[in-house]
């Protein structure tokens, strides 16, 4: 297929005029058709790469987000840990903690009081299942000093005792000696036991 020809004999005879205006028209043309088969689908492929580039940015910062609120939550769940393990250490097992109320009585006894009643309750597992309560009615006659003391030693326990609803009578001489009748709950806290598995109870059962 043979190109057309361009007559240049009838170029020339052109006025300039003409030839800027044509020459005009042919870049101008040249421009739009770069404009919109170049330029326009590359502005729009852009667009679109910014726009995906944002989308990212922003879920790569709520990941960010996240993960901080994550670290925040990991280091508050180890300090609660920590925290429930130091007040389980203060929970001792329930045989424990009945030979500890035991100590308690004598320990008022070698203080000097008098213990008039020393009655235990039932043991009580608290709702939440993390201790058990064990509690005693006691009622002691004794001197002032011998009965602060004896709370005092109480207190200082590394075992959860708390001493409730105390109540101390009027003071009255006993053989030369001011006595105080008191009468208090004291309240010993247990952890409770641990629940073996299913299949450990069955192979525990089938050694006995």
């Amino acid at each position: 297929m043979e190109l057309p020809k361009v007559n240049l004999e009838a170029l020339r005879t052109v006025p300039v005029g003409q030839k800027i205006a044509l020459l005009g028209i042919l870049i101008a043309g040249i421009g739009v058709g770069f404009y919109y088969y170049i330029v326009e689908p590359k502005n729009e492929i852009i667009a679109q790469v910014q726009a995906e580039i944002g989308k990212l940015d922003a879920e790569i910062q709520t990941l960010a987000l996240k993960v901080k609120h994550l670290d925040e939550l990991i280091a508050a769940n180890k300090q609660l840990e920590i925290e429930l393990a130091k007040k389980k250490e203060r929970l001792p097992p329930e045989e424990e903690a009945v030979m500890l109320l035991k100590q308690l009585s004598d320990l008022g006894v070698r203080l000097g009081l008098d213990i008039k009643l020393w009655k235990p309750g039932n043991h009580v597992e608290d709702p939440s299942k993390l201790f058990i309560r064990m509690p005693v009615n006691v009622e002691v006659a004794g001197g002032y000093h011998t009965a602060g003391l004896f709370f005092d030693r109480i207190s200082k326990l590394p075992r959860i005792i708390n001493v409730t609803d105390l109540k101390m009578g009027s003071p009255r001489v006993e053989q030369g000696r001011v006595v105080i009748q008191s009468v208090f709950d004291l309240t010993a806290f247990a952890a409770p036991q641990e629940k073996k598995a299913p299949a450990v109870a069955a192979a525990t059962a089938a050694v006995k």
